[in-house]
């Protein structure tokens, strides 16, 4: 039997392909981290995949010993690269994940209630509901450049000072029920569904954008037709999603505005 005919062989070199084929991927990631870019993401987004290539040097069978140390070593090298300079930067990350927390809890405490305050007007607590929309938004649009520990916290906090606003307004509505006129019950009935609908949009949308800087990458490091056409029509659609997205939440913050103003009179 010749070599090339061997099936041992030919599995073998299928799967020491798509080993090196899978590690270019990775490297690819390689290149925001090498650029300095301080943030999070470029290093969840590699060791997630370092993670999947670690599985496959287990799962892949056969596969010639050669082929394998070799992989293994360029695999190896890459994860220590990145490893190292994880570790020197993460002094810059943990400063500006720093500035963000800072940041976010500003806002937060500009939306805390006063302790045993007696019941609030509408103006007052629509202004401090807006202090505290602001710290989520920052929350959400800076969470991938924060550690673990100023996101809990931020994320906490913010929790704790909507609870505090529930409250409020339902202490508010109850000490209140023939002051409050239909239409600013009907506005504030629309700001809370828009307040929801806008968190969802927001998250809505960082999933797309993420998702989209996965088919950009995966188009720059595959030359297979089929995929690239699939991963173009795919990243089209991810774009039309975008802008759809982007177009209804210019929309929501505009009848936000108009809403509180109502509220405020």
């Amino acid at each position: 039997m010749k070599p090339q005919d061997d099936p041992w062989l030919k599995n073998a070199h299928k799967n020491a392909e798509l080993l090196d084929r899978e590690i270019k991927n990775l490297s690819s990631l390689t290149g925001p981290i090498r650029e300095n870019f301080p943030i999070i993401t470029k290093y969840q987004d590699f060791w997630n995949k370092a993670k999947q290539i670690t599985a496959l040097f287990k799962e892949l069978k056969p596969l010639a010993q050669s082929d394998r140390d070799l992989l293994w070593k360029q695999f190896n090298a890459l994860c220590w690269e990145v490893k190292e300079k994880q570790k020197s930067e993460y002094g810059t990350l943990e400063s500006l994940s720093q500035g963000h927390f800072n940041e976010i809890i500003k806002l937060a405490e500009q939306a805390r209630l006063p302790v045993d305050a007696p019941a609030m007007e509408i103006h007052e607590l629509v202004e401090r509901g807006q202090a505290l929309k602001n710290a989520g938004d920052l929350l959400g649009k800076f969470k991938h450049e924060m550690i673990a520990k100023h996101k809990k916290t931020s994320f906490d906090q913010i929790q704790k000072i909507r609870k505090t606003h529930d409250a409020a307004w339902e202490l508010l509505k109850a000490g209140k029920p023939r002051q409050q006129s239909e239409t600013e019950s009907r506005v504030r009935k629309n700001l809370e569904s828009n307040y929801e609908r806008y968190r969802k949009a927001a998250n809505a949308l960082e999933n797309f954008q993420i998702g989209r800087g996965h088919i950009r990458t995966f188009l720059a490091t595959f030359e297979d037709p089929e995929k690239v056409a699939q991963a173009t029509a795919q990243l089209a659609e991810t774009e039309r999603r975008i802008k759809d997205i982007e177009d209804g939440i210019r929309k929501l913050e505009k009848w936000i505005e108009e809403d509180e103003r109502t509220l405020k009179g």
